[in-house]
């Protein structure tokens, strides 16, 4: 048996056009990832490291890293905790 070439990137778009709820999930997903890298690369600006945000916010660098990798999706709780150790509030994330 052989096999066959596959596109990855045509497969997932063909899937996303005929089914909305996966198209509303990746949209969703986008969304996260878009707002935690936004927030990421403000820590790396103000020169925060991850081990920084935890000593400010109480968490342990282990949950910071985690928050920041795409797979995870925090409590709102540490989410905030999170953001105000970096010096943001929710207002301000509306604009990044």
């Amino acid at each position: 048996m052989g096999f066959k070439r596959v596109d990855c990137v045509k497969e997932m778009d063909k899937m996303i056009k005929e089914d909305s709820q996966i198209a509303k999930y990746v949209d969703e997903f986008n969304k996260e990832y878009e707002v935690m890298q936004s927030i990421v690369k403000v820590r790396k600006e103000l020169g925060l490291t991850q081990k920084d945000v935890s000593k400010r916010s109480g968490l342990t660098q282990q949950m910071v890293s985690r928050m920041e990798k795409v797979d995870n999706s925090p409590t709102l709780t540490n989410f905030i905790k999170y953001i105000t150790a970096i010096g943001l509030d929710l207002l301000q994330l509306y604009i990044l």
